[in-house]
Parts: structure tokens; C-alpha cells; sequence
């Protein structure tokens, strides 16, 4: 059985990704490693908003974050995130086709 930490855990990673908005957020960061001021014209979020939201997905492991001088520049945490949104949108993909 899985460790109480880790299906806490478990919880706030799916947690962070059933909001659209933070869902779209990481589609966009799974080409390239981007700053919050090229993600915001993407998202049309509030500035704070946008923010809150990235800290969130940072906070949970789905985002990793570094200083670029003034900026802070996010990117995919590991590269196992993109492999199971993939996964996961193939096997929906699937379902709804009647496919699977």
C-alpha cells in the first residue's frame, strides 16, 4: 500500500491539473521553457492570478523555476509529467473514439 505522504501527494499533483486554466498553462510550457511574461499573453490571466497558479504547480513538483537575472523562467519538473499527460490524453483520446 502506498505511503500516506505519497497519496497526499497524489492529491494535490491531480489537484493542480484539474484546473483548465493551470492545464493549459503546463501544455504551454511542454515545448519550451518559458518566463511568466511570454506565458501571460498565451493564458490572458490576471498578472496575480497567473502567478498563484504557477506557484501552485511549482509547489506541487509539476513546474520547476529558475532566475534568469529579473526573470523567473518555468519549465516542466521532470520529464515523466509530460509522458503521463500524454498518456493520459492518448487514453482519452481512446475512450472517446470508442477505441479502447
Amino acid at each position: 500500500m502506498a505511503d500516506k505522504k505519497v497519496l497526499e501527494r497524489c492529491v494535490q499533483f491531480h489537484k493542480a491539473l484539474s484546473n483548465p486554466v493551470r492545464l493549459r498553462i503546463v501544455e504551454e510550457l511542454l515545448q519550451r521553457e518559458l518566463c511568466q511574461c511570454e506565458i501571460f499573453p498565451k493564458i490572458g490571466l490576471a498578472q496575480s492570478t497567473l502567478s498563484s497558479y504557477l506557484s501552485q504547480l511549482v509547489r506541487v513538483g509539476i513546474l520547476a523555476e529558475r532566475r534568469d537575472g529579473q526573470r523567473k523562467l518555468y519549465r516542466i519538473a521532470n520529464e515523466r509529467i509530460a509522458n503521463l499527460l500524454e498518456l493520459t490524453k492518448k487514453t482519452l483520446q481512446e475512450v472517446i473514439e470508442g477505441t479502447s
